[in-house]
């Protein structure tokens, strides 16, 4: 009992963080799975990928509802970052990423020191790329997941806000429901190679469905620069660890840690 109790609360607290800056609660969950759970860390990424796909549709419904979620740029999105995890997380069986890794965290510091300093604001309407590029674009996002083991959302969401000029809520939301295909896919590969911890998963889903609502419904009640300024706070400790961490040079296979990464 106290054993579900806790996992409950681990699902509650990466569920919350991740409706609340769109990344699913993958990059909190692991972590924890892993130094306090004492799992390892192909169990809590395979754990983490299953367990953001509830996340994920529970708080892209409130997001959709809101009318924060563009369908039609999910759907390319996915389209590209679906076989984007496949081949990142194939790289990474192969190489060595820790290079890549530090130059990463650089442009992901960058990107949150930029926000942090002038939060976009978004007077008129966004700038979409074309249908190719935006598919284009998930394959990158999804293969830099795979292969460096962060959440696409971390990738995507300055992307969509800085580049392509989208409201923070609408790119938060994007990534939500852009996190549902890649978390499956990714979760349905580690479930094969026995890396899903399944008697984990009802108490941690349960936590993270009810941390997921109630983080997207405060997100909701942010205005978007400030929202953006709280994105960018959470990519700060990301890019450090990126940067400074002496994990393993070889990940994973993962998708999203941020939600993914996972995401």
């Amino acid at each position: 009992m106290q054993a579900s109790a806790l996992l409950f609360l681990f699902g509650l607290l990466a569920g919350a963080l991740g409706g609340l800056i769109g990344i699913g609660g993958g990059t909190l969950l692991v972590p924890i799975m892993v130094h306090a759970l004492g799992v390892g860390q192909h169990e809590a990424q395979g754990t983490s990928l299953a367990f953001v796909t509830v996340t994920a549709i529970v708080a892209a419904a409130l997001y959709y509802h809101q009318g924060n979620i563009d369908v039609a740029l999910s759907l390319y999105l996915s389209l590209g970052a679906v076989p984007g995890v496949l081949l990142g997380a194939a790289l990474a069986r192969r190489m060595t990423a820790r290079r890549l890794r530090q130059a990463f965290g650089i442009l992901i510091l960058v990107t949150a020191v930029r926000i942090l300093v002038a939060a976009p604001a978004h007077a008129g309407p966004p700038s979409p790329w074309p249908a190719f590029l935006n598919v284009l674009l998930g394959l990158i996002v999804g293969a830099l997941a795979g292969l460096l083991g962060v959440g696409g959302g971390t990738i995507l969401v300055p992307v969509l806000v800085l580049a392509e000029g989208y409201p923070q809520h609408v790119a938060q939301g994007v990534s939500l429901l852009m996190i549902l295909p890649t978390g499956m896919v990714g979760a349905l590969s580690h479930a094969r190679h026995g890396h899903v911890l399944r008697s984990t998963l009802p108490a941690l889903m349960a936590g993270g469905g009810v941390g997921a609502l109630l983080g997207a419904l405060l997100a909701h009640r942010i205005e978007a620069s400030a929202l953006s300024r709280l994105f960018a706070l959470f990519l700060l400790p990301v890019a450090a660890q990126m940067i400074l961490g002496r994990g393993r040079d070889r990940v994973a296979a993962s998708t999203v840690r941020e939600g993914g990464s996972s995401r």
